[in-house]
């Protein structure tokens, strides 16, 4: 008895796999929704959101496009069919907006496809901070019905309208300034991305990215001072202080200036507009031409050549490991001394020789112990043997670093009038400053050694 109900239990729970089965294959050879005898086409969306679309031409500044295309996605029901079918896609006024100018794409089903999107082209508002509007249904006409009740419309709303993203405060505001329409369509455009403030705030952590805004301040600051605008500038972006060490590049009028503020320096630069009282691009380009101004550079010009020479001195001094022969100095960084100038001094590295490489034993030898009043009279000593025009500091002491051997070889960039190199030219700069310094009064000679040379 119990066998037998089993049995048949078990005979039952067979026929059901197998029915369930069956059910499955045939579902795997149908898209979800499909209905017998239905013929018709909705919109694919979820939620009742979906069917108000907003479009905001503010986020579309990059190329400045006179059209935006929106994708709606639609699909089909009923059984798949083995030729093309046009859809009828119309449009038709929302009530109390003006009508918003849209371009639909004629729609056409090739056979066996069931899903696709609709191209609408959107064009650009007339006018902005106003919204406009516009009804895109499905009307069933054509091959294909209506499908699913609530679906075959959509409302899209369209305007060009600028607020201030959220990101934009604190950092944002100190290194980019006060927001504006003018100054978020030129920073979208500079940067290539719509979403560019995007990128100035870490979600994650939960606080602004410091670099990216520094970044691109700088980057934005050398774009609109590259080259004279042909209007004035409109964007107020601030110019940064010294202490922020801004690599901002050469504005177009820095040249006009140059006879009294010397080769360009990002420090200088910063500084000198510190000091005329400037804050931001819109007005330093009038501010630097103003009599003020060039009364300013003419009373500091001294102090800005003298700055340039200190700044010079430490070049020389961090290039020094960059293994870069000494002849190449010139075209990095090279400002021409002046004879009746006063300058402040930086050592030599190979005089100080931090790395211990040996060469501080070596410029000893010749020079002595460093001083910064010495070591300006072998400067101006050489510069008037070489030429102004000619004279590099650093050289005076000719070495080299050799990365592979991590130590120093001589260079053999020629120098002077005799065109010596390395050791030569040492010797030679030696016996110059040497006899330059026994010619001057006891009581203002320098301490340098007496060296028998070959």
């Amino acid at each position: 008895m119990i066998d037998n109900y089993m049995k048949k239990s078990i005979d039952y729970i067979v026929w059901l796999l197998c029915i369930t089965v069956a059910f499955t294959a045939c579902d795997e050879s149908e898209p979800d929704l499909f209905d017998e005898g239905a013929n018709g086409a909705y919109f694919d969306y979820e939620y009742a959101a979906d069917f108000n679309k907003r479009l905001n031409f503010s986020d579309y500044i990059v190329g400045n496009p006179d059209t935006v295309s929106v994708a709606l996605k639609v699909k089909l029901l009923g059984y798949l069919m083995e030729e093309g079918r046009a859809l009828s896609v119309k449009t038709k006024n929302i009530e109390g907006y003006a009508p918003a100018d849209v371009t639909i794409e004629h729609v056409v089903f090739a056979d066996n496809e069931y899903e696709k999107e609709i191209k609408v082209k959107v064009r650009r508002p007339e006018l902005e901070d106003t919204t406009y509007a516009v009804c895109i249904y499905l009307d069933g006409s054509g091959d294909i019905g209506t499908g699913i009740n609530g679906k075959s419309e959509i409302n899209l709303y369209v305007t060009e309208s600028y607020g201030k993203p959220a990101v934009w405060y604190s950092h944002v505001d100190t290194y980019l300034g006060t927001w504006s329409k003018e100054k978020h369509i030129f920073l979208a455009n500079h940067t290539g991305n719509n979403r560019f403030y995007e990128k100035l705030y870490d979600n994650n952590l939960g606080m602004h990215v410091f670099d990216s805004i520094l970044a691109l301040n700088v980057s934005a600051v050398n774009a609109l001072l590259a080259n004279e605008p042909e209007e004035p500038i409109a964007v107020d972006l601030p110019i940064l202080a010294e202490t922020e060490r801004p690599a901002y590049t050469v504005p177009y009028f820095w040249s006009e200036y140059e006879q009294y503020l010397g080769i360009f320096r990002a420090n200088k630069f910063c500084r000198f507009t510190t000091m005329l009282g400037g804050s931001n691009t819109m007005d330093i380009a009038s501010l630097y031409s103003s009599d003020d101004a060039i009364k300013k550079m003419q009373d500091e010009a001294d102090n800005f050549h003298k700055n340039d020479v200190y700044d010079m001195l430490n070049e020389y001094y961090n290039y020094a490991m960059n293994g870069c022969p000494i002849s190449e100095y010139k075209n990095m960084f090279w400002v021409e001394m002046k004879n009746n100038s006063n300058y402040r001094m930086r050592i030599p590295f190979w005089w100080e020789d931090p790395n211990g490489l040996g060469t501080a034993e070596i410029a000893k030898k010749y020079f002595g112990e460093y001083k910064d009043d010495k070591y300006q009279f072998m400067l101006k000593t050489m510069m008037k043997d070489d030429g102004a025009e000619n004279f590099i500091a650093a050289s005076i002491l000719p070495f080299i670093y050799d990365k592979e051997n991590n130590t120093y070889r001589w260079d053999e960039s020629p120098f002077g009038k005799k065109q010596l190199a390395g050791e030569e030219r040492l010797k030679e700069c030696y016996r110059i400053i040497k006899a330059a310094n026994d010619k001057r009064p006891i009581t203002r000679r320098y301490d340098i050694p007496d060296v028998e040379l070959d």
